[in-house]
């Protein structure tokens, strides 16, 4: 007999919702709808009260995010998050999540997500969840971002790759800075920017990514480095590391 899940679906936008009920009408036999909520507020009082077994998270939303939600529940259920945002792959890794669906949701990639659940069961077998979601994050590929989210307070604003100067690594978080000197931390490594970043970014030193696009001016300095005069507000002066030296000769053909 197969197990059936009590769910509730949160998603900010009810076309969102409404769609994803559709999509999950075939599947009523192992997913039981108990409710739907509109914002983190509707979402941790309903989660905390009625205790469903999973949840349909979005991740971007007023007032509090999906990740948000999850700090403040007292009951812990199984998540499918439902974003349009790939870049929250990995901070979903760290959570008792199933699967990582990217809108709009198709129903084969939906199919996967649920067949899932019968793997686990609901005793929450972390290590069978943290398994699958890697291999999921995996299947992602490599795509390029033109956004990245970032906290501001209470809510998440997103800011455009073009309006980044550079990125500064400072222990355990990464400073991003715009060309009109605003600055934002995110908790993403420069290796893992790197690899979502377009060409138009080049790492030039252990701590600094910086954007060709905002480049000034480039001068000769001691040891085979580079000073790099960006054109931003701040008027920012970067030395590149000496292991950079190829990739920056060749890149400014020096």
């Amino acid at each position: 007999m197969k197990t059936k899940y009590r769910s509730l679906i949160i998603d900010d936008e009810q076309l969102a919702r409404q769609r994803l009920v559709n999509l999950l009408l075939p599947h009523a036999d192992r997913i039981e709808i108990i409710g739907e909520a509109a914002n983190g507020s509707e979402a941790i009082e309903l989660i905390n009260r009625l205790e469903p077994d999973l949840i349909f998270l979005d991740i971007q939303m007023p007032e509090k995010s999906g990740f948000d939600i999850l700090k403040e529940l007292k009951h812990q259920p199984l998540i499918i998050f439902c974003t349009a945002h790939d870049e929250y792959a990995l901070m979903a890794f760290e959570t008792v999540s199933i699967d990582y669906l990217l809108k709009p949701i198709k129903k084969e990639r939906l199919q996967k997500a649920i067949d899932k659940l019968h793997l686990i069961g609901k005793e929450n077998d972390v290590r069978k969840l943290e398994n699958m979601l890697a291999k999921q994050i995996q299947s992602l590929g490599k795509k390029e971002i033109s956004t990245i989210p970032v906290k501001t307070g209470d809510r998440v604003a997103f800011v455009s790759i073009e309006d980044i100067t550079h990125f500064k690594a400072e222990d355990k978080y990464v400073n991003i800075y715009k060309s009109d000197g605003k600055e934002f931390i995110v908790d993403h490594s420069l290796s893992y920017l790197s690899e979502k970043l377009d060409s138009n970014f080049l790492r030039i030193q252990r701590s600094y990514i910086v954007n060709i696009n905002y480049i000034k001016e480039i001068k000769r300095y001691l040891g085979g480095r580079y000073i790099f005069l960006l054109h931003d507000s701040q008027k920012t002066k970067i030395i590149s590391g000496k292991n950079y030296h190829d990739q920056i000769k060749g890149l400014m053909n020096f």
